[in-house]
């Protein structure tokens, strides 16, 4: 079994568990095992993958890679932390706006700007991915969360002027 399916395989099998099994590591932590042995063109065929997964999927992928809490293979962390970051980064700027908002709202968010310096390209979709959850849920967006990340990514975005 290839590893990119391994990481869809293991989502499949435990998407309906809680989510205590995935949030307080024993989920997380059976995906980082598996993307610690990643190479960069596995990284690379899991991002392609990515288009024909379920939201859920994607969700439970996205809180995974940016879980900075329950790894317990915390000197493997470093290691990986730009692919994390990066894939996280594509998940957020292309999954449902509603998805998105969960991520922003939990504070998941931030781990963008972890690692090295994502894309222009990519870092343009993510700030019109945070203008779109922020009109779809106007009553109940954190303005003050926004503008914080808002002008880290105008900064990131600046870098490339």
């Amino acid at each position: 079994m290839s590893r990119k399916s391994e990481i869809l395989h293991y989502i499949q099998e435990y998407k309906d568990r809680d989510s205590d099994y995935w949030a307080l590591g024993n989920g997380n932590n059976e995906l980082f095992f598996i993307l610690i042995r990643y190479t960069e063109n596995s990284w690379l065929n899991l991002q392609n993958e990515l288009e024909n997964w379920d939201l859920d999927e994607k969700e439970i992928l996205a809180n995974a890679l940016s879980d900075e809490q329950s790894w317990h293979y915390i000197d493997d962390i470093s290691s990986i932390l730009n692919q994390r970051s990066l894939l996280f980064s594509y998940i957020f700027s292309s999954i449902d706006t509603a998805i998105a908002y969960d991520l922003f709202d939990n504070d998941r968010v931030g781990f963008i700007f972890k690692g090295e310096r994502k894309p222009l390209p990519l870092l343009i979709k993510i700030q019109k991915k945070l203008r779109d959850v922020k009109n779809s849920f106007p009553s109940i967006y954190n303005e003050e969360k926004h503008e914080v990340i808002n002008n880290m990514l105008a900064k990131e975005i600046d870098f490339y002027k």
